[in-house]
């Protein structure tokens, strides 16, 4: 069964001028997507009559513009789509509640599973198929919201919003306390706590290639430094205050991301050569950049709240290793998983900007139950 779906959007002219500049300086299009537009049947039009972009108009004529036609077939999609936890959706973008286990995009070994598909399938069952495009990914054991433009030119301008930094993802993390810097360390000097094997291996760097890889660079040891100073500036011990008081300190610190407070963790990262699985810090990879702000201290375990400047695979996963607080469950980069079988790692919120109407969002995903089931004293 083939489909097909049609994007309209209409706006009212202000001050008139021609038809492509009125879309170019009032609505924004551009001009790619304006050309595009015009070789579509009846792509463009004033008034209800298919128009040139050269034409005239006049202050209160009606511009219409067929953002794209698209046909899909509804054959390889999942068939079950009860199982989408759809926190929003208006005419260009829709935001899932992703839960941990489930792959965002398809890839070897996932198609009919994947959220994407089932978001496919979601609009196909309802007659209205989309070709949905993720904004941003999350890891397969990573839970909360993935947002999905409904049209290509929605797509673009939440890609340039991503770009620019506008659209903000903000992570909830659960991490164990540093071995390094909590109470417990005079007792493993003395051999009664056992040290904690170090889960990235040495490498000298002698050629430049990625299988000789100094472990640590210069910027890991200023955000390990940096850190080690909050702990003892800090040096509190508090009890778990609970989810409600972790979510309002979460929001609180959402609404103040750009300003003081938070730290950075500036360390490119590249897959390991020993363990295709895992990445490891390196000076030779990719710029990966993180902020993050802490949320509750307790005796063995920390909540972080994340920003992304970078989007690598495993970089809040990493990025916390290297501060010898890895995540909650993380056994890849040495978590505990006592308690939990999978990163303690979940996107919370996401601040964006609606593509068309520029009206600012913020969503949120719900904190999943085995992270809330997490016994944090």
């Amino acid at each position: 069964m083939r489909n097909e779906s049609r994007r309209v959007w209409s706006l009212q002219v202000e001050e008139g001028g021609i038809v492509q500049e009125v879309l170019r300086k009032q609505a924004g299009f551009t001009k790619k997507e304006i050309s595009r537009a015009k070789f579509l049947p009846d792509g463009i039009r004033k008034n209800g009559t298919r128009c040139r972009v050269t034409e005239k108009t006049l202050p209160g004529d009606i511009i219409e513009i067929l953002l794209e036609t698209e046909t899909q077939t509804s054959a390889h999609l999942a068939v079950n789509t009860e199982v989408l936890d759809i926190l929003y959706e208006d005419q260009d973008l829709l935001a899932v509640n992703k839960p941990a286990g489930v792959v965002t995009h398809p890839q070897g070994g996932h198609y009919e599973d994947t959220l994407a598909n089932q978001v496919s399938a979601y609009y196909a069952f309802r007659q209205e198929p989309h070709t949905v495009r993720p904004i941003g990914r999350l890891d397969k054991d990573t839970s909360g919201i993935v947002l999905f433009a409904k049209n290509q030119t929605a797509a673009a301008r939440l890609q340039k919003q991503r770009e620019r930094g506008e659209l903000q993802k903000t992570y909830l993390a659960v991490t164990e306390i540093s071995v390094k810097w909590n109470d417990d360390t005079k007792k493993q000097e003395q051999g009664e706590i056992p040290v904690r094997r170090e889960p990235f291996r040495e490498h000298k760097n002698q050629t430049g290639n990625l299988k000789n890889i100094e472990r640590t660079p210069e910027h890991t040891d200023q955000a390990e430094e940096k850190h080690k100073k909050d702990v003892e500036e800090k040096n509190k011990v508090e009890k778990f205050p609970g989810w409600s008081e972790i979510i309002r300190r979460m929001e609180e610190y959402e609404t103040t991301a750009d300003q003081d407070g938070w730290t950075r963790i500036d360390t490119p990262m590249a897959p390991d050569p020993e363990n295709r699985l895992r990445m490891i810090p390196t000076p030779l990879g990719k710029p990966a950049r993180t902020l993050y702000k802490s949320l509750w201290t307790g005796k063995a375990n920390q909540c972080f709240a994340l920003h992304l400047e970078t989007g690598r695979t495993h970089q809040i996963r990493l990025h916390m290793a290297t501060l010898k607080c890895p995540l909650l469950g993380d056994s890849l980069y040495g978590g505990d998983q006592t308690q939990l079988h999978r990163a303690a790692l979940h996107a919370y919120g996401v601040t964006l900007y609606q593509p068309y109407t520029g009206e600012k969002l913020h969503l949120t995903a719900p904190i999943p139950e085995d992270i809330r089931n997490l016994d944090l004293g």
